[in-house]
C-alpha cells in the first residue's frame, strides 16, 4: 500500500514538475515568441539568401561563439549540456508557416507556429528536454547570426508557389522516387490540418536590384523573398524544407541533431501514463483514458520515435494502402553557400531524408555522448560535432556521420523503435488537432508499419556517401590547416561569380578560434573588406554583394606589396610582443581579374619581393587569376606550384580545390619571436608556444635559416610531450613534408629525413652549427619537421583543443638569432626608389 502511495505521490510529483518546466518555455507557446521576433518583424531574413549559409560549418561556429562567451558574459560554464539545451530553448520552434492572405502591417506578424512539427516540437520542450535559455549570451551573436541560428534549427516546410517551379522542379526529377502529377487538385495530402496552404493566385513580386539569390547547382535563378508566387492556386511541386544543414555526408535536420544530444546528456525516462494524464489536464481532446506500464525515453522521441510518430498520426490514418511512406530527397540551390533546399515531392512530408539523417545522428550521439563524457569530461558541443561530422570519427570510436547506416540496426533495434514510436505517437495523438478521431490500437498498427517503413528505407534507400578509405588519402586530407590567410580580391569580378570561388578555398582552412585567421583587402588600394577574423561567419557577414559593390575595381601590385609588408610586419610585431612562435602558416592570396602588370610596376614589384623575402622570409605568395595566369610567374616562388587559373566555367571544388591544397601543405613557420620585424634582439633566451595534433594528423613545420645563421651556441627547438603519450618527430633539410610510414609520398624511401620516436619525454634539434659551411643565409637550407601523435590516452581539456582527443606539446626555441640579410640589401634600397619613381612617371 505504501508503495502504490509513494508511486502516486512521485507521479503527482512529476506532473508538477514538468507543469512547471513548460510554464518557462516560451517557444513552446503557440506564437512567435519575443525573443524571435527580430527574424519576423522585417522581410530581411525573409530571404534565405540574406542569412548564413546552411553548412555544418556555418553551425559549429556559431555554437563556438556561443560556448567561447558564456564564460565572459554569464558567468556559467558552456559545458555540453548547458549550451545544447539552451540552443533549443532560445533558437527552436517548429513548424512557423506564413499566414496566407495576410501582410505585416503595425502589430501583426503574419506567422505562427501552426505546421504539424509543432506539437512534437512542444511535448519535446516543456517535458521532455528541460531547461531554458536563461543565461545565454545573446550579444555573443549578431542579429543575422541569431536570426540564421533559428532558421538552421527550426523545422518547417515553404509549400507555398513561387515562381521558378518549371525550373528548380524539373531539374529536381532525377532525384523524385516517383513523378508528381502535374494537376493541382484541393485534395487533401495528408491527416493534419493546415499542412497545405492553399494560398489565392498572386502576381509575381518585382526583383530587387540587388538581389543575389544564387542557384548554381540547379540553374540560374533568383527572386527577392519567400512570398513570391506566380501561377495557378496551389502548393509548389518542389517546396522548400527548411531547419537543415548540408555536410559532406548529407543534409540533416539540426534541430532534430541538438535535440538528440540534449536529451543523451541529460536522459531520463518519463511514464506514459504520466504524460497522457499531463495532456488530459491541458485540455486535450477527450478521449478514452487506459493504463500502461509502457515509458518514453526522452532520446528517442526527440528523434527518430519523434518523426515516426508523424508519419503515424498525420499521414497513415488517409493511407489507402496503409503502408508508410518515409524519406524525401532534394537538392540545394548550391554547395558552396547553400541556402535553398528543394524537396522533391510534396506529399508524405512527415519524415524527409534530412529529418531521417537528423534523427539517426541524433540517436546515435544521444546513446553514446554519456560515455565519451567519462573519457573526456570536459567535452564541448562544438568539439563533439567536428569530430562526428569527420573521417575520424568521435575518441577512436570509429562512429561518425559516414558510418550512421552501419550504426542503424545496433542503435535502432526494430522493436525497440517500434515500442518508442507507439508510446509517443499516444502521446502525440492528444496534442495534434487531426482529422480523425484515432483508438489506442490504430495507433500502434501504424506505429508499426512506419518503423517497418523505416527499417527498409535507411539501408536500401537512404543514399549517403561512405566513409572515405584510408588508402586514398592524400597529403592535406592528414594535414590540420593553420593559417594566417591575406587574400587580396580585385572587385572588378562580379561578386555573385566570384563568391563560390573564393569562399571554397576559406572553408577548407579551418578558419576556427585559436585556428586559422583570414583577412580579404582590395586588390587594388589595399582597403580591407574583411576584417582579421577566426570565425568564418564574420567573413559572410562582411563581405555580400553590397558590400563587394563599395570597392574601387582594378589591381594594383605595388599597393598590395606594400600593404601586405605592413601588414605580417605588424603581425610579427604583434608575436614579438607575446613572445609567439607563431605556429601558423603566412599566404598571401592575390585573385586579380584580367589585368596585367605594366613594366614600370613590375619592376618596382621584382625588387620590392626581393626585399620582403628577406624580411619576411616564411610569407608565400600564391596567385589565383583570370586570364593567362602565367604573367604573374615571376612574382612567385615556385612557378609550377603557386600559380592557379580561375575560370568560371569550373565548378568550385574543381578550380579552387587545388588552390586551397596548396595553401594546406604550407608548412607552419617557426619563428624567433625576439627578432620582430626590425630583425634585431639584445635578448636570449627560450620562448615557446603550445600546439596540438590529432590522431591520424601530421603537423608540418618550417624553421627559416634566417634564425640560426651565423656563430651562436646552445641554440636548440625542443618539443615537450604534454599529455604523457607516444610521437614521431620526423626532419630533413630538403624535403617539406618529412613523415614516418608516408602513405602519400611514392618516394618516400629515397626523402632525405631522421624520425625519431618519442615517448613521454621531449625531443631536441641542435641548431648551433646549423649552417656551418654555408656563406649566405639563402643558400643555407631551411629545417624541416613534423609532430605526428601515435598515442594518446589523455584528454585535452585547453581551449585551444579543437577536439579533445587531440595531443598537446610544447614547442620552444632557444637561443636563437635575427639574421634578415636586409644590410645586404642596402644598395636595393636606391633601385626600389629609382623603380617606384619610374613608376610614377610611366602612370
Amino acid at each position: 500500500m505504501k508503495s502504490k502511495q509513494f508511486l502516486a505521490a512521485a507521479a503527482c510529483l512529476g506532473v508538477v514538475l514538468v507543469l512547471g518546466v513548460a510554464m518557462a518555455q516560451e517557444n513552446a507557446m503557440l506564437q512567435i515568441p519575443p525573443s524571435l521576433v527580430e527574424c519576423y518583424n522585417t522581410s530581411f531574413f525573409m530571404n534565405r539568401d540574406n542569412r548564413l549559409p546552411a553548412n555544418m560549418d556555418t553551425l559549429i561556429s556559431l555554437i563556438e561563439k556561443v560556448e567561447n562567451s558564456y564564460a565572459g558574459t554569464s558567468g556559467v560554464q558552456a559545458d555540453i549540456r548547458t549550451v545544447a539545451v539552451s540552443l533549443l530553448h532560445r533558437f527552436r520552434q517548429d513548424g512557423i508557416k506564413k499566414a496566407p492572405g495576410i501582410n505585416a502591417v503595425n502589430g501583426v506578424i503574419p506567422y505562427s507556429p501552426t505546421g504539424f512539427q509543432f506539437p512534437k516540437f512542444k511535448i519535446l520542450l516543456s517535458r521532455l528536454i528541460p531547461g531554458n535559455a536563461n543565461s545565454f549570451p545573446n550579444s555573443s551573436l549578431t542579429s543575422v547570426e541569431r536570426c540564421s541560428l533559428h532558421f538552421l534549427l527550426s523545422s518547417t516546410f515553404d509549400t507555398r508557389l513561387r515562381g521558378d517551379e518549371n525550373t528548380v522542379c524539373n531539374q529536381l526529377s532525377q532525384y523524385r522516387a516517383q513523378r508528381l502529377p502535374r494537376s493541382l487538385k484541393k485534395d487533401y495530402d495528408n491527416n493534419f490540418i493546415g499542412d497545405v496552404e492553399w494560398l489565392e493566385t498572386r502576381s509575381k513580386r518585382g526583383r530587387s536590384s540587388t538581389s543575389e539569390s544564387k542557384y548554381g547547382q540547379l540553374g540560374e535563378m533568383d527572386y527577392e523573398s519567400d512570398w513570391a508566387y506566380a501561377g495557378p492556386e496551389g502548393p509548389s511541386q518542389c517546396p522548400v524544407e527548411d531547419g537543415l544543414v548540408r555536410t559532406r555526408w548529407g543534409t540533416v535536420s539540426a534541430g532534430t541533431l541538438i535535440a538528440g544530444i540534449a536529451a543523451g546528456v541529460q536522459q531520463q525516462t518519463v511514464q506514459l501514463n504520466t504524460l497522457l494524464a499531463l495532456a488530459s489536464q491541458r485540455g486535450a481532446r477527450g478521449r478514452s483514458q487506459f493504463q500502461t506500464s509502457n515509458s518514453i525515453d526522452n532520446r528517442w522521441a526527440a528523434t527518430l520515435a519523434g518523426d515516426l510518430a508523424e508519419v503515424s498520426l498525420v499521414q497513415l490514418p488517409g493511407s489507402n494502402s496503409n503502408a508508410a511512406s518515409v524519406g524525401a530527397t532534394g537538392g540545394w540551390n548550391d554547395t558552396v553557400l547553400p541556402h535553398w533546399y528543394f524537396l522533391s515531392q510534396r506529399t508524405n512530408l512527415e519524415a524527409t531524408d534530412a529529418e531521417i539523417r537528423g534523427g539517426l545522428d541524433g540517436l546515435i550521439l544521444a546513446k553514446n555522448v554519456a560515455n565519451w563524457r567519462t573519457q573526456a569530461s570536459s567535452l564541448k558541443l562544438s568539439q563533439l560535432l567536428r569530430m562526428y561530422y569527420s573521417t575520424n570519427g568521435v575518441l577512436s570510436s570509429g562512429i561518425n556521420a559516414c558510418s550512421r547506416q552501419s550504426q542503424f540496426t545496433n542503435v535502432a533495434p526494430s522493436q525497440e523503435m517500434e515500442d518508442q514510436t507507439s508510446a509517443f505517437a499516444q502521446v502525440l495523438d492528444r496534442e495534434m488537432q487531426l482529422r480523425v478521431t484515432l483508438q489506442p490500437s490504430a495507433i500502434a498498427e501504424f506505429a508499426g508499419n512506419a518503423t517497418l517503413s523505416l527499417v527498409t528505407y535507411v539501408p536500401q534507400s537512404l543514399n549517403d556517401v561512405s566513409c572515405t578509405a584510408t588508402s586514398n588519402l592524400d597529403l592535406t586530407d592528414v594535414i590540420t590547416p593553420m593559417t594566417n590567410l591575406y587574400i587580396f580580391l580585385d572587385t572588378s569580378w562580379q561578386y555573385r561569380t566570384i563568391v563560390d570561388y573564393v569562399v571554397y578555398v576559406i572553408q577548407q582552412l579551418n578558419i576556427h578560434p585559436y585556428a586559422s585567421t583570414v583577412t580579404m583587402l582590395s586588390a587594388q588600394d589595399g582597403s580591407v573588406i574583411v576584417n582579421t577574423t577566426n570565425y568564418i561567419t564574420d567573413v559572410y557577414q562582411q563581405w555580400n554583394v553590397t558590400t563587394h559593390a563599395t570597392y574601387t575595381q582594378g589591381f594594383n601590385l605595388p599597393n598590395v606589396l606594400r600593404t601586405i609588408q605592413n601588414l605580417t610586419q605588424s603581425l610579427m610585431n604583434v608575436e614579438k610582443t607575446n613572445s609567439s612562435l607563431s605556429g601558423h602558416s603566412l599566404v598571401a592570396l592575390i585573385i586579380p581579374n584580367q589585368q596585367t602588370v605594366n613594366d614600370g610596376d613590375s619592376s618596382y614589384a621584382t625588387t620590392e619581393i626581393q626585399y620582403i623575402r628577406e624580411q619576411i622570409p616564411d610569407l608565400r605568395f600564391i596567385y589565383y587569376g583570370g586570364g593567362s595566369i602565367q604573367r604573374f610567374s615571376s612574382f612567385v616562388r615556385d612557378p609550377s606550384q603557386d600559380l592557379f587559373s580561375l575560370s568560371l566555367g569550373s565548378t568550385a571544388a574543381t578550380s579552387a580545390g587545388p588552390v586551397a591544397k596548396r595553401i594546406i601543405q604550407i608548412p607552419r613557420r617557426v619563428i624567433n619571436p625576439r627578432c620582430g620585424s626590425n630583425w634585431y634582439t639584445n635578448s636570449w633566451g627560450t620562448d615557446q608556444t603550445a600546439q596540438y595534433v590529432g590522431p591520424g594528423k601530421v603537423n608540418f613545420y618550417r624553421v627559416s635559416a634566417n634564425y640560426f645563421f651565423g656563430a651562436g651556441a646552445n641554440r636548440y627547438l625542443t618539443i615537450q610531450s604534454q599529455n604523457g603519450g607516444s610521437y614521431t618527430i620526423c626532419t630533413s633539410r630538403s624535403y617539406s613534408w618529412p613523415q614516418q610510414n608516408s602513405t602519400t609520398s611514392t618516394t618516400a624511401n629515397s626523402i632525405d629525413q631522421s624520425c625519431t620516436p618519442i615517448t613521454g619525454n621531449s625531443y631536441s634539434y641542435d641548431l648551433s652549427s646549423a649552417c656551418n659551411g654555408y656563406y649566405t643565409i639563402t643558400q643555407c637550407p631551411d629545417l624541416y619537421l613534423s609532430v605526428q601523435a601515435t598515442s594518446n590516452t589523455t584528454s585535452c581539456t585547453q581551449d585551444a583543443c579543437q577536439t579533445p582527443d587531440q595531443w598537446r606539446y610544447i614547442m620552444s626555441m632557444v637561443n636563437m638569432g635575427c639574421y634578415s640579410g636586409v644590410s645586404g640589401l642596402a644598395g636595393s634600397l636606391m633601385t626600389i626608389l629609382f623603380a617606384l619613381l619610374l613608376q610614377r612617371l610611366i602612370q
